[in-house]
């Protein structure tokens, strides 16, 4: 579902604004905020998701490089790495 979530641009669905928000966080400040409201989104969309203790989803960045930054969203201890775009 979170795979699911994550390839479906916001406002993916007509008449619902299902989809992630998480790839206006690759070039935005991780203190910028985007981190909670992406979890609060997908909780919100996904009812499963919901269901779930709060701290068991989160989100992850590792820098790889000088331009590259890679995002993880963990749920209930599983890691899901987030597209960036460039891995088609």
């Amino acid at each position: 579902m979170t795979t699911h979530w994550l390839s479906t641009p916001l406002n993916g669905y007509l008449g619902s604004d299902y989809g992630q928000i998480v790839t206006d966080m690759l070039q935005t400040p991780l203190a910028a905020g985007l981190a909670d409201a992406t979890i609060a989104k997908l909780r919100n969309d996904v009812p499963l998701i919901a269901a779930l203790p709060r701290g068991s989803v989160n989100i992850y960045a590792e820098d790889t490089g000088p331009d590259k930054r890679n995002l993880y969203i963990e749920v209930a201890g599983e890691f899901v790495p987030v597209p960036n775009g460039s891995d088609n």
